[in-house]
């Protein structure tokens, strides 16, 4: 029986199965209930006809989506699409297919090598669409398309390229080093949507369903005119080409945005610009530092600022299990019921291969690794190895030189990891930044409930930044997204804060600070008592009104009035 498989959400790890017509909606009543504000009472429709199953939004007023798509109307649901109802994703399932006795009477045994089109337009369409199949970045399709482009049409010189009729702005060529494209074919192709074709070039509009045309494809052979059909696949290409770069960008979109390490702290704005540095390098990097100060994040930046960052960012976390690690770095055959992976060398091919804790990675698969990043080389589908061009980014505790003579690290990879290193600075170096990062995460979090994010009180702000942070920015996140779910269109105070920042970490201070610690938390109370009114705050803590402007201005602390009566 089909079913609906919730993946995130309030109900995540429920499986519904389909029957009938079936209600999705925040109203208990529905045969799908999602506790959640953001689904209306009656949201989605689902219903089973002819086999097939079909849904429908009920003019919710968030909308559903499917594959990230607002529906208007009833849609039909395909194996492995994905539904979004509010917060919730799911997954629809099919009906299992269910193996039986029989078939043929007198089955044709035929090795599938030779049932694959070899010749004509048949084999260049089914070339192009296993090559487009396996692009992992959004230049790859490009490049990939290119050459297949070139080698269907025996082309002199053929080129995929993205954007409109005032200007082409990212190209992949192939046959040449650069191509110029005759501006009147370009604007036709683009502008009405229509393949242009003379003896010795053609131009064919780059596009994926329900749109215009987003880029060409244009190809030149000057030894032999092209046939109408030679035309009818350069538009087939175009249309496979369009889909397979939209598809590949939908499934990027989490990643498009450039990342950023929020902080204006001079030990933040230190390694910045030592990224920056780095990012218009080819040299690998190696980025170390305490657990939790965002050594993946600042690897991804270093990629998204470098000259490769419209190819692939594949990244391997070295802590997985050795036999999966393995899978990943160097792929693995297929096998009943296992489709092969690519290697992660492979898939990075052209972009940057990020390995998280570099240090845990078992040594033979490490040497195996220094090995194929000396011939520049990765494992081949077909077997083998075939050459890449892969830039590694790599995170670790400590730096290259440290780890490798400690053994931490096969010294062949050490040797292939040097290039530059970058020292993430832990968060009690940069306390400037804690209140940012911790703003950014309650917001976060309050926005994903539909709410205002909670005020932070100034005794809940000196806590926070006095507070040592032993986990680093990881735990602010933590704490940020507990406050702004919690706390949502509220104030935080002191008393709302984890025990552990509300006692400041008062084991690793001196006598002077715990005192000086007393000193401003009996000022900061005696100053909200007095509404602010710095005299009658005075006078409740006995000393005079000098004394306590200098004590505020020593500790830093922000006067508030109360401004009732």
């Amino acid at each position: 029986m089909p079913a609906l498989l919730l993946l995130t959400g309030p109900s995540a790890g429920r499986r519904y199965e389909i029957h009938a017509e079936m209600a999705i909606g925040r109203s208990p009543s529905c045969d799908i209930p999602l506790r959640d504000d953001q689904v209306s009472r009656k949201h989605a429709q689902l219903s089973v006809q002819e086999g097939q199953v079909r849904l429908r939004d009920l003019d919710s007023r968030n909308g559903t989506l499917v594959n990230g798509a607002r529906i208007s109307g009833e849609v039909v649901l395909q194996a492995g699409d994905r539904v979004r109802v509010g917060g919730t994703m799911a997954v629809f399932e099919p009906p299992a297919v269910t193996l039986v006795e029989g078939g043929p009477t007198s089955p044709g045994h035929v090795p599938i090598e030779e049932v694959l089109p070899h010749v004509g337009a048949a084999a260049a369409l089914y070339s192009a669409g296993t090559a487009l199949l396996g692009a992992t970045s959004e230049a790859m399709v490009l490049r990939r398309l290119a050459d297949e482009v070139a080698r269907a049409l025996s082309a002199d010189r053929a080129a995929a390229l993205l954007g409109n009729g005032t200007g082409l702005l990212t190209a992949a060529v192939s046959g040449a080093e650069s191509v110029s494209v005759p501006r009147l074919l370009a604007q036709v192709a683009l502008d009405r949507k229509e393949l242009v074709q003379s003896d010795s070039e053609m131009c064919a509009p780059l596009v994926a369903s329900g749109g215009m045309p987003f880029g060409v494809l244009y190809v030149v052979r000057a030894d032999s005119p092209f046939t109408g059909g030679e035309g009818q696949l350069l538009a087939a290409l175009g249309r496979l080409g369009g889909e397979a770069y939209t598809a590949v960008r939908s499934r990027s979109e989490g990643e498009a945005q450039a990342p950023a390490l929020l902080g204006s702290s001079r030990p933040l704005r230190t390694v910045m610009e030592n990224a920056r540095r780095a990012a218009n390098s080819a040299a690998p990097v190696v980025i170390h530092g305490e657990p939790g100060t965002g050594k993946t994040l600042l690897a991804r930046l270093v990629h998204a600022r470098s000259p490769r960052a419209l190819e692939p960012l594949v990244v391997v976390d070295c802590r997985l299990p050795p036999e999966q690690v393995e899978e990943m770095l160097l792929g693995r055959a297929s096998a009943p019921g296992q489709p092969p992976m690519a290697s992660a060398l492979l898939r990075a091919d052209r972009g940057s291969l990020v390995l998280q804790h570099v240090g845990a990675l078992p040594k033979p698969l490490a040497e195996r690794l220094a090995r194929l990043l000396a011939r520049r080389t990765a494992p081949a589908r077909q077997g083998g190895e075939e050459p890449v061009d892969v830039r590694l980014l790599v995170t670790a505790p400590a730096p290259l030189g440290v780890m490798t003579s400690k053994g931490g690290l096969d010294s062949a990879l050490g040797r292939s990891l040097m290039g530059f290193e970058l020292d993430v600075p832990a968060l009690r170096e940069r306390r400037a930044d804690v209140l940012v990062l911790l703003e950014s995460f309650i917001t976060r979090a309050a926005r994903r409930v539909s709410r205002e994010p909670p005020v932070l009180a100034p005794d809940a702000r000196r806590l926070l930044s006095d507070y040592g942070w032993p986990q680093n920015v990881r735990e602010v996140e933590l704490v940020g997204e507990r406050l702004g779910l919690l706390y949502a269109g509220g104030r935080v105070g002191a008393l709302h804060l984890p025990p552990e920042i509300q006692d400041g970490g008062a084991e690793g201070r001196t006598l002077q600070e715990r005192v000086s610690r007393l000193e401003r938390d009996a000022i900061t109370e005696a100053l909200r008592e007095a509404g602010g009114k710095k005299v009658r705050a005075a006078a409740l803590l006995g000393i005079s009104r000098p004394t306590l402007d200098k004590k505020i201005e020593e500790f830093g602390i922000t006067v508030e009035r109360n401004r009732r009566g």
